[in-house]
């Protein structure tokens, strides 16, 4: 039986780690690998967190193609991977399988497979992943002020999408800029953002942004932000880990307690549509076409998306405001 299977339910882990110290004060060199995306790595982070708050003793290195994510983070020690005593996992999630009924969150499932893949249980401490920003880059002018020498407040906007899942694009994103703009008149600006290589709409009416930015320059761009708003994507995540406000059109493509954040503003529509009754579709790319297709002046358009009106994201966007979460002075 490994340690993981000690913690029953009538059994707390802080009661368990008093039981077992020789388990929680191991020192231990571990390589955790994983391939996922910018915004999987983001969540994973918290994950992360709680293996180093449960065990101090842990060195935990990082293989991943976004270790830009991982910058200033005290989580995180160089390890060599030819070190004899260096143990080498790849972590995944496949607990996204059984998400739809079992209402477990994204970080959750990094969690778990972790404890399955080294053999002990982890803290849960949250769910807020995290990014380090250290105190020289706060020091930094922001990236709208040097691109365009404007000392605004702003919201980032991700209209775009990679080209194998087109069930993250929302259709109507300049008609959310331009509800934005008559709202705010000026006080707040829109900054779109996006890679170079992925597929943007050129919209008019923000500060464009789109291939300018390293992974490491968009993440401080984030930071200096108001919120975010855009589909199930990197920069939702990024304000979740900043605890700042955002607006994620997530419509019905991912069961929304797989990636949903209290402080954040989801707009999803699952439950209201046959093809998404009680979970997310899952669909797009690989995994299939949408099925609810209709008819709009955009052309075919998923019904779930034609659902959310930009009135809808602008009010979710103003709401911030109106609550007192963000004013209109400067940062």
């Amino acid at each position: 039986m490994s340690p993981v299977d000690y913690i029953d339910y009538k059994t707390s882990w802080d009661d368990w780690a008093k039981v077992h110290p020789e388990i929680i004060n191991r020192e231990r060199k571990v390589i955790l690998r994983n391939g996922q995306s910018p915004g999987d790595l983001i969540v994973w982070t918290r994950a992360i967190g709680d293996l180093t708050e449960s065990y101090p003793n842990y060195k935990i290195g990082i293989e991943c193609p976004a270790m830009e994510i991982f910058e200033n983070s005290p989580r995180i020690t160089q390890l060599d991977k030819n070190d004899p005593e260096v143990e080498v996992f790849n972590i995944e999630y496949p607990e996204i399988h059984v998400s739809g009924w079992s209402g477990i969150h994204f970080s959750d499932a990094w969690r778990h497979d972790m404890e399955k893949k080294l053999g002990v249980p982890i803290k849960k401490t949250g769910i807020r992943p995290e990014l380090w920003i250290s105190d020289e880059e706060k020091g930094w002018w922001n990236q709208v002020h040097c691109e365009f020498n404007d000392d605004c407040q702003f919201w980032v906007l991700n209209a775009g999408r990679k080209q194998d899942n087109e069930l993250k694009q929302y259709h109507r994103w300049q008609e959310v800029v331009d509800l934005f703009n008559k709202r705010f008149n000026g006080k707040v600006k829109i900054v779109q953002i996006g890679h170079k290589d992925h597929i943007h709409p050129q919209l008019k009416g923000v500060l464009n942004l789109i291939g300018k930015t390293d992974l490491r320059q968009l993440i401080r761009l984030i930071y200096h932000a108001d919120g975010t708003v855009g589909p199930i994507s990197l920069q939702f995540v990024a304000s979740a880990a900043f605890g700042q406000p955002a607006v994620c059109v997530a419509s019905s493509k991912e069961g929304p307690r797989w990636q949903r954040y209290n402080w954040i503003r989801y707009i999803t529509n699952v439950g209201a549509l046959p093809c998404a009754e009680f979970d997310g579709c899952w669909l797009g790319g690989e995994k299939g076409k949408c099925s609810n297709l209709i008819k709009t002046d955009k052309g075919m358009v998923s019904k779930c998306f034609e659902m959310i009106k930009p009135e809808e994201i602008v009010k979710s966007m103003a709401d911030y405001y109106e609550g007192g979460r963000l004013s209109f002075e400067k940062k």
